[in-house]
C-alpha cells in the first residue's frame, strides 16, 4: 500500500504516514451534506465515536444527533440536551447553563421535525446509540440539571440501558483525569482535574464495550500535529494546526480501527493551553492500546468567540447545529475521509 505524506504547518516538517491515515491527508473540505460512503454499515458506525467537555460537550451532542447515520456514539462531559441553545447566546447562557426553565418537550420536538425535514439524520439512526454523560453536583459553571436533561433528551430516542448518567463524583467545572491536572476541586486554569477519576477510560468502555488495558504511556511519535481545517471550510473558525494520535497498530491498516474526535472545552484549545487538553485528556493510552486514532480539531478565538468555544449556540450560522452547518459539515467530512480509508483496508 503506498504511503502519504503530510505536510504540517509552518516550521514543523513533513511527516511520512502510511494510507490508514487519510485524514491527515488535508484534502478537501466541509459540505453541506455528509459526503456519499459507499458500503458504509454498521460495523464502520459503531467504530466511530465523539466526545466532549462543556462546549465541546455541547458539540459532541450537536455531532452525534446530526449525523446519527455515521457516529455510534457520545461522551458528554458537563454538556446539556441538543439544540439547547436555540440559536440564542442568551438562552445558551441562561437556562442551558443554570438549568432553569430547561424544558427537553420543545428540544424533543425540535429534533424530530429537524430529522423528518432532512436537516439532521433520521433519529431511528439513534436506536443503537451508546452515550455516557458525566456532570459534577459540584459543577459551578453548567448546572447538573442540564446533565439530567441531557440524560431525559437522550432517552426519548436511545433505550434507557444505553445511556449512562454518573453525577455522583465531586469534581471543578472541567475534565476529571486518573492523575493529571489541577486539584480536583480546584476552578480554572486548564479546566483539567486531577480526580482519581478515568472519564476517558469510562466514556471509551461504555461506547465500545470491553476494553484492552490502558497502555502506561501514550508514544509522543505518534501523536502529530496535522492541518484539519481543510475539512471544514472558512467560516468555521477551526485552527489550521490541529492533532491526532495514531498508535502504532493502526498505522498500516484502518480496517480494524476505530475513530474517536474529542472536543476541547472553552479556553481549553492549543491557544490557550497548548496541547494539554490533547495529552492529558487520558484518551491517547486507551488509544495505544486498543487499536484507536484520536482526533483533536482545534477552534480559534475571534471576536465574537473570544474564548475559543466549539459553536452551541449559532456564531457559525442559523443551521449551527445541523448537517449544513459550517462545523458539523466539517465533522461529516473528516469521518467520510477516514471511513473510506478503513473500507479501502478492508479489501
Amino acid at each position: 500500500m503506498p504511503s502519504r505524506h503530510f505536510s504540517k504547518p509552518s516550521e514543523l516538517s513533513a511527516i511520512p504516514v502510511v494510507a490508514v491515515i487519510a485524514i491527515l491527508a488535508a484534502c478537501g473540505s466541509g459540505s453541506q451534506d455528509a459526503p456519499p460512503i459507499t458500503d458504509f454499515d454498521a460495523d464502520l458506525k459503531r467504530r466511530i465515536t465523539v466526545s466532549g467537555v462543556s462546549a465541546g460537550g455541547f458539540m459532541a451532542v450537536q455531532s452525534h444527533i446530526a449525523l446519527a447515520d455515521r457516529i455510534g456514539g457520545a461522551g458528554v462531559v458537563a454538556g446539556g440536551p441538543y439544540h439547547c441553545a436555540q440559536g440564542d447566546v442568551q438562552v445558551a447562557l441562561s437556562e442551558c447553563m443554570t438549568g432553569e426553565g430547561l424544558d427537553i418537550g420543545p428540544l424533543v420536538g425540535f429534533t424530530n421535525e429537524a430529522s423528518a425535514a432532512g436537516d439532521i439524520a433520521p433519529v431511528t439512526e439513534l436506536d443503537s446509540a451508546r452515550v455516557w454523560i458525566f456532570h459534577s453536583p459540584a459543577d459551578s459553571v453548567v448546572a447538573p440539571a442540564a446533565g439530567s436533561a441531557l440524560r431525559d433528551f437522550y432517552r426519548a430516542f436511545v433505550a434507557a440501558d444505553q445511556v449512562a448518567l454518573v453525577d455522583d463524583v465531586e469534581t471543578a467545572h472541567g475534565w476529571p483525569t486518573l492523575d493529571a491536572g489541577a486539584d480536583c476541586l480546584q476552578w480554572g486554569g486548564d479546566y483539567i482535574n486531577d480526580c482519581d477519576f478515568d472519564t476517558a477510560g469510562a466514556i471509551l468502555r461504555h461506547l465500545y464495550g470491553e476494553l484492552h488495558a490502558r497502555a502506561p504511556q501514550a508514544k509522543p511519535e505518534n501523536l502529530l500535529e496535522v492541518d484539519l481545517s481543510a475539512y471544514f471550510g472558512s467560516g468555521s473558525h477551526v485552527a489550521e494546526s490541529g492533532y491526532v494520535y495514531v498508535p502504532d497498530s493502526c498505522k498500516e491498516n484502518a480496517a480494524h480501527c476505530g475513530l474517536h474526535i474529542a472536543f476541547h472545552g472553552c479556553v481549553q484549545g492549543a491557544e490557550f493551553i497548548d496541547d494539554r487538553f490533547v495529552t492529558q485528556s487520558g484518551f491517547n493510552q486507551w488509544a495505544e492500546s486498543n487499536d484507536l486514532v484520536i482526533a483533536y480539531p482545534q477552534i480559534e478565538k475571534s471576536l465574537f468567540n473570544p474564548k475559543g468555544c466549539w459553536d452551541w449556540w449559532g456564531y457559525t450560522g442559523a443551521d449551527y447545529d445541523q448537517r449544513s452547518g459550517k462545523q458539523i459539515a466539517g465533522v461529516a467530512a473528516l469521518i467520510a475521509a477516514w471511513s473510506e480509508q478503513a473500507l479501502s483496508d478492508r479489501k
